[in-house]
């Protein structure tokens, strides 16, 4: 009994630090867009000529319309500062709060015009080629409060030129979808990769907008080749001690 107990123990502690090796080093910067430079305090474009250029930290736009949000209130009731502030109606229908202890968030224009469409990127640096990396984030769908009319919205995620696709999320006129989180799989293939965000949605002019926010990216290690052989030599001594105790209940049986 005590060598069936000490077997399990060591199974099941080994078991737990192959799991907790997974806890990586996060390799995005600013993931939570909480960081700008100038500092920012209110619902502002960037990545655009039109207004504050390049302001939130490790990140860079396309010169499409993406938005930072101060959070989910500023975000619904306040005009955002922008080439089309003039409308007086750019801030989004009622956005839910922000999860993962994450309060910023960007708004990503997926109407698939030249100049409108929106995506999000920063170089990765420190990877080890062949290596798999997750991918997390927090994203959903909403619409500006100068549109109405239902949408579909998408993210094509991409690390290098290695392309993933969130699901197609349809928000009805003036919703807001919730957010959802992903994790997707990368495999890099050099030390430094592009990792982008681009927002694909329809119909053209609503717009359709995306929203995001807690972007990580952890590598995934390979479990050590001494840490798998204790593994199972443990799960096979614990087989073993199995085997011989119903073996021995068989015989007095008999």
């Amino acid at each position: 009994m005590r060598i069936s107990k000490l077997l399990l123990a060591t199974v099941v502690a080994t078991t737990a630090s192959l799991t907790v090796a997974r806890a990586g080093t996060d390799l995005v910067t600013n993931g939570n867009f909480a960081s700008t430079s100038p500092s920012t305090t209110v619902s502002t474009q960037f990545g655009t000529s039109y207004k504050a250029g390049q302001f939130v930290t490790g990140w860079t736009g396309n010169n499409g319309y993406e938005i930072w949000f101060p959070n989910a209130k500023a975000a619904s009731t306040e005009n955002t500062v922008g080439q089309y502030s003039y409308t007086g109606k750019e801030e989004m229908y009622a956005v839910n709060p922000v999860p993962g202890g994450n309060t910023a968030f960007v708004g990503l224009d997926g109407d698939q015009t030249d100049g409108i469409q929106s995506s999000l990127s920063q170089t990765i640096n420190n990877l080890v080629a062949g290596s798999t990396y997750d991918v997390s984030f927090y994203w959903g769908a909403g619409q500006m409060q100068s549109r109405t009319g239902a949408t579909t919205e998408q993210l094509q995620v991409s690390l290098g030129t290695s392309k993933q696709y969130t699901t197609t999320l349809d928000n009805p006129s003036k919703g807001f979808t919730g957010w959802y989180k992903e994790v997707m799989q990368f495999t890099a293939s050099s030390t430094s990769e592009l990792l982008n965000f681009l927002s694909i949605g329809s119909p053209t002019g609503e717009p359709p907008m995306a929203v995001l926010t807690g972007v990580s990216m952890q590598q995934v290690p390979v479990p050590e080749p001494s840490s798998l052989a204790i593994l199972g030599a443990g799960l096979v001594g614990l087989g073993l001690v199995i085997r011989r105790r119903r073996n021995g209940r068989k015989s007095i049986k008999g």
